[in-house]
């Protein structure tokens, strides 16, 4: 179908349908069909349809040709009030017409033709229902799937699409055959990435993210040192929680455990974003893996942590609590720093403080952002949007419950209120405190009540590292070019209770005896380098044991600060 046809290719095979059943039964469709199709074979091809077999020849059932009344001439038309022949007919309906004639006395065009609509369909189906059958759940459960993704829907076989040139469907340079090329369309919106982004009625978003998707330049493999410096940031997200649990057993600190990737996504964000102009990065997000995201994105002291958990006074910290306190608890705080390039230099990072436990800070990271994005708070001239990036990261139960999340996203783009675009990240727990996702929304995912604001959607399986940076990527991409929001669907789970000191077996037993015998994230990115020669055991063993000596050190240094402190003078 080209741009100009009133059908696109979902409703194309629609009315199809529609003019298969006329050429058999004009009877059977409603009138406005029936005229339309009445007009002959010549309109419908010109809007890019193919003429049934019923019609070939001479006939044409529900022409005026077909009554006696057509043996009468009449007399030659005139165009309206004029008296005056009418305008010649365009060229497109000319064409139209011959092609309607040739597809008429060949069989083997008219085979060929309807088979490449139905290939076009296919093609179609993966950009619209790929994410139905992507592996984006790490704890393994079957992907729903769509009858569409298979070519025996639209009465295909793969050895059909072999005789079917890609380049007859899509806009692409390529000597690949159709079927090659949906073996690539399988493994891009089939993946670890499910993409949603169909819904969106700006044809330049839509096709620009085709392109990044069906490009897979953006899921290229890292190089093996990435590969390893990603294992080493993992093997820090674990293994400060890891020794959080053991040696603070049952103290409250909402563990990142199970979406172990959003610190290095967070990493790529920040990057990215210095990258394209930005001076600040300002982080607003819940009580789950705040103290990860406070030691390694904002460069907080696991001091700082430790003496949280060991009730000791705050020396000189990076976390906003003013010399009295605050009175909160310690996954409550914000905090600023320096986030260090690896180009050189540094970014601001900042997270803001939240004392409502969810997604209440989400307009003041919008107004914070605006704010910032104007030179020096002068507030008459227009706001640099590149100057700072929003990063608001979100519970799966509170994006789609609470409501502050959609009156936030309903003014991001408002003259006053635009901060050209909002990172949202959804660290998918899929558990809300103690309710299944299917007793806590109506929706498929989470992440459904976004595709209301025409945003785009990207769900991503929290265990497959390398994805989760490709998603991120893509999407600063996109903020970047288009000024907009971009949700990320982070899907992991949460390893422990909705704290440390809940047992989630008790209400979701057959979840977490998954829970419990599911790698982590570190072990499985470490198994894959091991697999693939990129790293030694004994260099995976070291990063964790180099760790962990470290966090003990610390610990056993502030026990004996405080032992020395509690002596009488």
């Amino acid at each position: 179908m080209s741009d100009s046809t009133p059908f696109d290719a979902p409703n194309a095979g629609y009315v199809q349908a529609l003019w298969e059943e006329y050429s058999k039964n004009p009877e059977a469709l409603p009138e406005e069909w029936r005229n339309y199709f009445s007009r002959g074979p010549a309109a419908p091809a010109a809007d890019g349809l193919i003429a049934p077999d019923g019609l070939a020849g001479n006939g044409y059932r529900g022409t005026v040709a077909e009554s006696p009344a057509a043996a009468i001439r009449p007399a030659p038309p005139t165009a309206p009030g004029t008296g005056k022949p009418p305008a010649p007919t365009p060229p497109s309906l000319e064409i139209g017409s011959d092609l309607s004639r040739t597809v008429a006395e060949s069989p083997e065009l008219r085979q060929l033709l309807a088979m490449v609509a139905r290939a076009t369909s296919l093609v179609q189906a993966f950009r619209d229902h790929g994410h139905r059958l992507s592996a984006i759940d790490p704890l393994g459960s079957p992907p729903p799937g769509h009858p569409q993704l298979d070519p025996e829907f639209f009465g295909l076989s793969m050895n059909d699409l072999e005789h079917i040139p890609t380049s007859v469907v899509l806009r692409r340079e390529t000597d690949e055959s159709l079927a090659e090329t949906l073996v690539r369309m399988r493994e891009a919106y089939c993946g670890s990435i499910g993409y949603e982004f169909e819904h969106m009625a700006d044809p330049e978003k839509v096709e620009w993210l085709w392109e990044q998707v069906e490009s897979g330049q953006h899921v290229a493999p890292l190089p093996d040192a990435l590969k390893v410096a990603l294992l080493e940031r993992l093997t820090h997200v674990e293994g400060m929680e890891r020794f959080l649990h053991r040696a603070y057993l049952g103290q409250k600190r909402f563990s990142i455990e199970g979406n172990d990737a959003l610190v290095p996504m967070l990493d790529v964000a920040v990057e990215e974003a210095a990258r394209q102009g930005a001076a600040e990065v300002i982080i607003g997000m819940a009580h789950r893996g705040r103290l990860n995201v406070l030691a390694h994105v904002l460069g907080a002291d696991y001091a700082e942590f430790l003496r949280s958990f060991e009730n000791m006074p705050h020396g000189e910290t990076s976390l906003t609590i003013p010399d009295e306190g605050t009175g909160d608890v310690k996954y409550h705080h914000g905090a600023r720093g320096m986030y260090q390039l690896p180009e050189g230099g540094s970014i601001l990072v900042s997270l803001a403080p939240n004392p409502s436990h969810l997604e209440f800070v989400n307009p003041l990271v919008a107004g914070y952002a605006r704010v910032r994005q104007f030179d020096e708070g002068d507030m008459d001239v227009t706001p640099d949007h590149r100057r700072v990036l929003p990063v608001v990261i979100h519970g799966d139960a509170a994006f789609a419950a609470e409501g502050v999340v959609a009156e936030t996203l309903n003014m991001s783009r408002l003259q006053g209120y635009d901060v050209g675009g909002t990172l949202h990240i959804i660290a998918n727990n899929q558990i809300g405190f103690t309710t299944d996702p299917s007793e806590a929304r109506s929706t498929q995912y989470a992440s459904d009540l976004a595709k209301g604001f025409d945003i785009p959607i990207l769900h991503v399986n929290a265990d497959d590292p390398q994805a989760c940076l490709a998603v991120t990527r893509i999407a600063m991409q996109y903020r970047d070019r288009f000024n907009d929001d971009v949700v990320i669907d982070l899907m992991g789970y949460r390893r422990h209770g909705h704290n440390e000191g809940d047992e989630p077996g008790y209400t979701q037993p057959e979840l977490y005896a998954k829970i419990s015998e599911h790698p982590t994230a570190r072990e499985i990115w470490a198994r894959t380098l091991l697999e693939d020669g990129v790293l030694e055991q004994e260099s995976v063993d070291g990063m964790v044991e180099g760790l962990q000596s470290m966090l003990r050190d610390i610990q056993d240094r502030l026990k004996e600060i405080k032992a020395g402190a509690e002596e009488p003078a």
